[in-house]
């Protein structure tokens, strides 16, 4: 054993086979893992995943609901299905649009700071910074400036003080103007603020097998609890007075449901039964769930249901592809992204039944 140890140490054409025998051998392992886990990404079912993902695009609505910020796509990553290209904001009709970035930059996840005057997001693509700018793009500023690490995942304290954010697998939070950086935690993604600021919820890997839990901390990193134990989810949704937490476990075969459960955890209930559901989004009165679904291999289209998870209405029922559903902050409209039949990417907006829908961008 001595000598096999003195080899290794001091052969130096026999360490990188080692090295490259060593790596071989532990992505075979953690192929099989998490073929046999499954992933803690909620995303379709085998069907879609040969489709393209419209994620990180927006649409975010002004905390005014005059406006609506978002990114117009130019290049997609799919190896983690993001999308990254040119932010815009626009009226919420769809009037005065207004490029916020250059053509030639690629960023994502644009956010509006809780009195409307500032957009914080993500980028360019392949370096990703924390950046905030003004609400017309004037006075950008990157917050974090760190080009060897990836940071994503940028949101707002409810009193707009603070951004939490992700970076390689860590939660952080810094002051608005990028000061005083703290990582809260060695192992999530996806912060979520409570409503009152005074938690953060996060989605954790826990291990390298891929089982991700939702967890919940205090806004200072203080006081972890995991909220879930084999459920296989992700970032957790806030209803909006903050007494219950929606989330989307996925199973082994990657189908996707849209759970709720109370804050401390506490009575967690299946509101689509294995009928499918992720990307849930709260109405501002916290009495509709809007998710994500998919009926048929071919069709993502985004349902509303009541909070208890009854009168579930399919708003879209055409063939395409349909992300990300945001509520206008009154409640009255959902806007969303629709990748059409032949996945052109568009920004819609519709009444809250599925009526009136209006193409605002007309790419």
């Amino acid at each position: 054993m001595k000598k096999i140890k003195e080899f290794f140490l001091n052969n130096v054409f026999a360490r990188p086979k080692v090295i490259i025998c060593i790596t071989i051998v532990a992505i075979g392992i953690l192929t099989v893992a998490l073929l046999l886990t499954g992933c803690c990404l909620p995303l379709p079912n085998a069907g879609a995943g040969r489709q393209k993902f419209f994620l990180n695009v927006g649409p975010a609505w002004s905390p005014d609901g005059s406006k609506i910020a978002f990114v117009k796509p130019t290049y997609y990553n799919q190896d983690n299905n993001s999308n990254w290209g040119v932010i815009w904001v626009m009226n919420a009709d769809g009037s005065n649009k207004v490029k916020l970035t250059d053509d030639t930059e690629k960023f994502n996840s644009p956010a509006w700071s809780p009195d409307g005057t500032k957009i914080v997001f993500g980028g360019p693509v392949n370096k990703g910074d924390i950046w905030v700018m003004n609400a017309d793009g004037s006075n950008r500023i990157n917050l974090t400036n760190k080009p060897r690490d990836y940071y994503g995942d940028p949101t707002w304290s409810p009193d707009g003080s603070k951004i939490a954010f992700g970076s390689e697998g860590r939660i952080w939070v810094m002051n608005s103007d990028g000061s005083n950086k703290i990582m809260l935690n060695k192992d999530g993604s996806s912060p979520a603020w409570s409503p009152d600021g005074s938690k953060i919820g996060f989605g954790s890997v826990g291990n390298w097998l891929g089982n991700c839990e939702t967890w919940v901390m205090n806004a200072d990193g203080s006081n972890k609890i995991k909220l879930t134990n084999k459920y296989n989810s992700g970032s957790p949704t806030w209803s909006p007075d903050g007494s219950k937490i929606a989330f989307s476990p996925c199973y082994a075969n990657n189908n996707v449901d849209v759970w709720v459960m109370n804050a401390d955890g506490s009575n967690k209930i299946n509101l689509t039964d294995k009928s499918g559901g992720w990307l849930e989004e709260w109405s501002p009165d916290g009495s509709k769930i809007a998710f994500v679904s998919q009926p048929k291999e071919s069709n993502i289209n985004f349902f509303v249901m009541n909070a208890d998870g009854s009168k579930k209405i399919n708003l879209i029922n055409k063939p395409g592809n349909y992300w990300e559903p945001a509520w206008s902050p009154d409640g009255s409209k959902i806007a969303f992204v629709s990748a059409g039949s032949e996945e052109k990417f568009d920004i819609w907006v519709m009444d809250t039944d599925g009526s009136n829908q209006i193409n605002l961008t007309s790419n």
